[in-house]
C-alpha cells in the first residue's frame, strides 16, 4: 500500500498520485487503435458523413488567430498583439507543404472522424525551438504509458513497418477524452458505426436493386438432378442472354420442363430510402449538427437558419477552437522558452452577432441616455456613461443634447431611427434634402471664424454653439495636422525597422562573444549605434516641422495675415533626435543584456543563447517606440505651431492663443481641463506645450495636445 508521503513525492515529480496502468512491469502493451483506421475510411463512403466532417474542419481552419503579450492584471482588453515571432511564423506556415488552414484542416479531420489529432514537432537538432508542425494519423500513433510517470513517449508506425520513437517534447496530441482510456480518444463516429454501416448497406442494396430493373429474381426449378456439364451450360447461356442492364427485360427460354418461379416482395423491402433517412439523423444528432447547416431546408425558415449559424459556431466551432488554444498554449509556446513568456493565442471569435439583441440594447441605451439628460445630466458624460460614442453637436438655436441625440439613433440603420427616436420623444427628422452647390468662398477681410476654443466652450452647457461652417474649419485644420503626423510616424516607423534590425545584429554578436568568453561583466556594456536612427529622426522631424508651419501659414492667410514660413531649426531638432535615439538604442541593449544575463547559465551554448536573445528582442512590443518617436514628431509639430503663432500674434491685433485637445482621441483629466484655454501670451503656451504635448498630460509622450489660433478681430 503506498503511503500519504509517497504520494506526495510522486506528485511532486510529476508523476500521477494513483496508478493508472499495471505496476507488474514496466513493460507495456503499446496501445495501438484498431478501429481508428475504419472511422476515417467511414468519412469517404457515408455522404452525411462527409459533409458534417467536411463544414466543420473547413470552419475550424477558416478563423484567423492571433498572438498576444497578456497583460499584467489579466484584463483580455489591455492585451497587446504581437506581429512577428518565431511562433506565430510556425503556426501560419506549419511545414514548407502546409498552409495553416490545410494543416488545421487535416488534423481537425482526424479529431472528428476518430476523438484525435496529432502533431509531430520537427526540429534543427542545434536548436531546441520548434520549426515544423506535421498532422499525422492517429492509427499510426501509440503512446507509451509507464506505471509510475503516467507517460514516457510515443510510438509512431510507418507504412512500411518502420518504428520511430518520439519523445514527449516532439508530439502534441489533441483528443476528445475517452471515459475508458486515459491516453485515447473518442469520436462521434465510434459511437455510430453500426449506423454508418447500415446507411452504406441500404445504398449499396438500393444500387444492385435498380442494377437489376428493379425488379425481384426468381427461381428456375428443374423436375430432374442436371450434371455439372449441363449445369454449366445452362448458366453460362443464362448469363449471355440475361446479364447486364442492356439485357434487362429480355424474354427468357426454358427447356426440358423447367419454370420460372418469382420471389415476392413486400412494399417494405423498397422502403430503404426511409432507413437512409434515419441514418443521416442519428449522424447528425451525435455531431449535434443544425439541420440547416447542411443544406436541408424543407422545414427551415429564415428565423431558424440564422439560428442554426450561431449555434452551430457557439457549440460546434468554439469548442474545437479552444481545444485547439489550449494545445497553442500549454503545449507549444513553452518549446519557444523564455520568448514566449507572457504570450498566448487566442482566435477571433466567429459567434456572428445576435442582430436583435444588438437593437434592444441600443434602444435600452438610447433610453437612458434620455432619462439622464431630462434629470440634468451633460450630454457627453451621459453617453459615456451609458457605453454609447460620443457625437460633436450644437446648431444655431437648437438644443444640444436633443441634436446630440438625434446624430447618434441616425447614424444607426434607418430600421431603428423610426424606432428609438418615437420611444425618446423626439419627432423623426424628414431625409436630408439633396446638397446644394457649395457657394463661392467670400473674400478673407469678410471672413471672421471663431477657433477650436470656441468649439470647446459650445460642448458645455454654458457655451454657445458654433456656426456649422466655423466648426469644420476648425475641425479641418486639427484634422490635417493629426493626418501630417499620423502619415510622418508611420514611415518613420517604417524606416526604423531596418534600423532595428542593424541594432540587433551588433547586440547578438555581443552576446555571443560575451557568452563564449564567460565575461559576465560585458553583458552589462552591450551597445548600440543610434547614428543611423537620429539621422532617420532628424529628417523625418524637419519634414513635418515644415508640414505643419506651412498648414498655420495657410490657416492666417485665409484669415487675411500675411505670415512668412520660419525655417526648421535643424541643429534644435537633431539635438532632440539624437537624445531620443540614443535613449531607445540604450534601452534595446539593456533589454538584451538582461535577457542574455539570465539565459547565461553554466554550460550554455553561445549561439543558442544568442538566438534566443534574437527571438526576444524580435518579440518585443513596439510599444514604446512608437510612443517616443511620436512624441518627438508631436514636438517639431507644436515646435512649428508655435514659431508661426508667435508672428501671427505681431501681425494680427487681436489674435490670442487656446489650447487644443482635439487631436487626442482619449483625453485625461488635466487635458481636458486645459481644452479651450486663452494664454496670456506666447510665453505661456510656450511653456505648457513647447516640449510636445501638454505638460501635465497624464499620457506623457502620448499626449497630442497642441495651441491653436484665435483670429478675433482679424482684418
Amino acid at each position: 500500500m503506498r503511503s500519504p508521503l509517497g504520494a506526495l513525492l510522486n506528485k511532486a515529480a510529476g508523476g500521477p498520485p494513483v496508478p493508472f496502468v499495471s505496476r507488474g512491469t514496466r513493460t507495456v502493451p503499446f496501445m495501438r487503435r484498431r478501429d481508428a483506421e475504419q472511422q476515417m475510411a467511414a468519412m469517404g463512403a457515408v455522404g452525411t458523413l462527409f459533409a458534417i466532417v467536411q463544414r466543420t474542419s473547413t470552419a475550424v481552419a477558416e478563423v484567423e488567430w492571433k498572438l498576444w503579450r497578456t497583460a499584467k492584471n489579466g484584463n483580455p482588453d489591455e492585451r497587446t498583439e504581437v506581429t512577428s515571432h518565431a511562433a506565430l511564423d510556425l503556426w501560419n506556415k506549419p511545414n514548407p507543404y502546409m498552409p495553416r488552414h490545410e494543416f488545421v484542416e487535416t488534423f481537425e479531420q482526424h479529431l472528428d472522424l476518430t476523438g484525435e489529432g496529432w502533431w509531430v514537432i520537427a526540429r534543427d537538432p542545434r536548436f531546441s525551438i520548434p520549426l515544423e508542425l506535421w498532422p499525422v494519423r492517429p492509427d499510426r500513433m501509440e503512446p507509451i504509458p509507464d506505471p509510475v510517470e503516467f507517460l514516457t513517449g510515443y510510438l509512431y508506425l510507418g507504412p512500411s513497418g518502420e518504428r520511430v520513437q518520439l519523445g514527449r517534447d516532439e508530439v502534441v496530441q489533441l483528443r476528445t477524452p475517452n471515459p475508458l482510456d486515459p491516453y485515447r480518444g473518442m469520436g462521434p463516429v465510434q459511437s455510430m458505426l453500426a449506423d454508418l454501416d447500415a446507411t452504406r448497406y441500404s445504398a449499396e442494396w438500393n444500387r444492385n436493386f435498380f442494377l437489376n430493373s428493379a425488379e425481384p429474381g426468381g427461381i428456375v426449378e428443374v423436375e430432374k438432378r442436371l450434371s455439372d456439364a449441363e449445369f454449366d451450360e445452362f448458366t453460362a447461356r443464362w448469363g449471355e442472354q440475361h446479364k447486364g442492364t442492356a439485357n434487362a427485360h429480355r424474354v427468357g427460354l426454358l427447356e426440358g420442363g423447367m419454370k420460372w418461379v418469382d420471389r415476392k416482395y413486400t412494399m417494405r423491402d423498397m422502403q430503404f430510402a426511409e432507413l437512409r433517412n434515419v441514418g443521416r439523423e442519428v449522424i447528425r444528432e451525435a455531431f449535434g449538427m443544425p439541420k440547416g447547416m447542411l443544406g436541408t431546408v424543407d422545414d427551415v425558415n429564415r428565423a431558424n437558419a440564422e439560428a442554426g449559424e450561431v449555434m452551430f459556431a457557439r457549440y460546434l466551432v468554439v469548442p474545437r477552437l479552444d481545444r485547439i488554444k489550449a494545445a497553442l498554449n500549454h503545449d507549444l509556446l513553452p518549446l519557444f522558452g523564455p520568448t514566449a513568456r507572457g504570450l498566448e493565442f487566442d482566435y477571433v471569435n466567429p459567434v456572428p452577432a445576435d442582430r436583435e439583441l444588438e437593437a434592444k440594447e441600443l434602444t435600452s441605451k438610447a433610453e437612458a441616455a434620455r432619462n439622464l439628460i431630462e434629470a440634468g445630466g451633460y450630454g457627453p458624460e451621459v453617453l459615456a456613461a451609458v457605453g454609447l460614442p460620443e457625437f460633436a453637436f450644437g446648431r444655431p438655436d437648437a438644443d444640444p443634447d436633443k441634436e446630440l441625440l438625434i446624430k447618434l439613433v441616425t447614424a444607426a440603420p434607418a430600421a431603428l431611427a423610426g424606432t428609438i427616436l418615437p420611444l425618446l420623444g423626439i419627432e423623426v427628422p424628414p431625409p436630408p434634402a439633396p446638397a446644394a452647390p457649395e457657394p463661392a468662398p467670400a473674400p478673407p477681410a469678410a471672413r471672421n471664424s471663431l477657433s477650436v476654443f470656441d468649439l470647446a466652450r459650445a460642448r458645455a452647457p454654458h457655451r454657445p454653439a458654433l456656426r456649422a461652417q466655423d466648426q469644420a474649419e476648425d475641425d479641418d485644420g486639427l484634422d490635417a495636422a493629426r493626418a501630417a503626423l499620423d502619415d510622418a510616424l508611420d514611415q518613420l516607423l517604417d524606416d526604423w525597422q531596418d534600423i532595428s534590425a542593424d541594432q540587433r545584429d551588433a547586440l547578438i554578436e555581443q552576446v555571443r562573444a560575451a557568452v563564449e568568453d564567460g565575461d559576465t561583466e560585458a553583458l552589462s556594456a552591450l551597445t548600440a549605434s543610434s547614428e543611423a536612427g537620429a539621422a532617420a529622426l532628424t529628417a523625418a522631424m524637419a519634414a513635418l516641422w515644415g508640414t505643419a508651419a506651412g498648414q498655420v501659414v495657410a490657416e492666417a492667410s485665409a484669415h487675411g495675415a500675411t505670415v512668412e514660413e520660419p525655417e526648421a531649426p535643424e541643429e534644435q531638432l537633431g539635438a532632440v533626435a539624437g537624445a531620443v535615439a540614443a535613449l531607445l538604442a540604450a534601452g534595446l541593449a539593456a533589454a538584451a543584456g538582461r535577457e542574455a544575463l539570465r539565459l547565461m547559465v553554466p554550460g550554455a551554448v553561445a549561439a543558442e543563447v544568442a538566438e534566443q536573445v534574437r527571438a526576444f528582442l524580435v518579440a518585443l512590443s513596439d510599444r514604446p517606440l512608437r510612443d517616443a518617436l511620436g512624441g518627438a514628431l508631436h514636438r517639431a509639430l507644436n515646435g512649428a505651431r508655435l514659431a508661426v503663432c508667435a508672428l501671427a500674434l505681431e501681425a494680427v491685433p487681436g489674435a490670442s492663443l487656446v489650447a487644443a485637445e482635439r487631436l487626442d482621441a482619449n483625453r485625461c483629466a488635466p487635458c481636458s481641463a486645459v481644452d479651450g484655454r486663452v494664454f496670456s501670451g506666447l510665453a505661456e503656451a510656450q511653456a505648457a506645450y513647447g516640449t510636445g504635448g501638454y505638460r501635465e498630460c497624464l499620457g506623457g509622450v502620448r499626449c497630442r495636445g497642441t495651441v491653436a489660433i484665435r483670429w478675433d478681430g482679424a482684418q
